[in-house]
């Protein structure tokens, strides 16, 4: 808590500044505060850098992050900053680590910075950036591609993990989020010798799916359903040639499709079938709501 009150008193501070000392200065949403080592250690590691990701920093500062992740892991990194001066310390200390080869920065508002590429995203903001910053992450970001926070959250989208780092009597929370797909609408398919159409209707709150099922028309107990990044799980029971069976489904989500298996225990043996659906794709809905709506103290 403590920590949250120092950064939001240097925002306040800056703020309540005389205007000529910033008069040739861009507007600043958030004071450049450095990310400690040690945290910067634990923010790659909870993400699992690669080599072969591509690892974003907004409001990258020193440039500490991304080339961390390109001196230890090998990964190419990409830093937007608003400040020049950042942006000039963050090249100039990429040359001095040799790895000016793999990271590149950029002076350019966080908001019209373009994301796609991104497998791994960074983050040293206020929890209103954050908030103001979360369509577009979801928007823009592949399923699948990781989320680290440090200290601030994004509002009620709950983080997948979370871990705090010591250092120097202090401590440093850490938030980890999976970009998820969107899974909301109505799914439909055909399983089965002779073909029972089934469908799944999804509702979604960030990475959080629920639903209902039905198989050949009867309504289907939908249980174990999880939802990481694009790979979506959930098994049914239903009426299956007029048995009960419990059906293990897994898939990969791309746009409207979903591809993947589904195990079937019968006579004593597992079955495994291939399985596509298909959603409608006028009811796919949104899976957050606006960000000014919610509420989200630095606490």
């Amino acid at each position: 808590m403590i920590k949250k009150i120092v950064f939001a008193w240097l925002c306040l501070i800056l703020a309540l500044a005389p205007s000529h000392q910033f008069a040739q200065q861009k507007h600043l949403d958030v004071p450049f505060v450095p990310t400690r080592y040690p945290v910067v250690d634990e923010m790659l590691r909870m993400a699992n850098v690669q080599k072969t990701d591509i690892v974003y920093d907004l409001g990258c500062g020193d440039g500490r992050l991304v080339i961390g992740a390109a001196q230890k892991y090998g990964a190419r990194g990409v830093g937007y900053d608003i400040d020049p001066e950042r942006i000039k310390e963050s090249k100039d200390n990429a040359a001095q680590a040799g790895v000016t080869n793999l990271v590149q920065f950029f002076e350019k508002d966080l908001f019209e910075a373009d994301f796609h590429e991104a497998t791994v995203m960074t983050l040293y903001l206020l929890s209103s950036v954050n908030l103001r910053l979360r369509p577009k992450l979801l928007r823009e970001l592949k399923p699948g591609t990781r989320v680290v926070s440090h200290d601030f959250d994004m509002g009620d989208w709950r983080p997948d993990q979370s871990s705090e780092v010591s250092d120097e009597d202090f401590g440093h929370d850490v938030y980890f989020w999976v970009i998820p797909a969107n899974v909301t609408g109505t799914w439909t398919w055909n399983v089965g010798k002779p073909s029972a159409k089934c469908q799944l209707i999804l509702e979604q709150r960030f990475q959080v799916p629920s639903g209902s099922a039905t198989v050949g028309g009867e309504v289907a107990v939908i249980k174990d359903l999880t939802l990481k990044g694009d790979r979506i799980g959930f098994v049914l029971e239903g009426m299956l040639e007029g048995k009960r069976v419990p059906m293990a489904f897994e898939g990969k989500v791309t746009g409207h499709q979903i591809a993947g298996t589904i195990k079937v225990q019968a006579g004593g043996k597992e079955i495994v079938w291939e399985w596509k659906a298909g959603r409608d794709p006028a009811t796919l809905k949104s899976i957050d709501d606006e960000p000014w709506s919610v509420s989200s103290p630095l606490d």
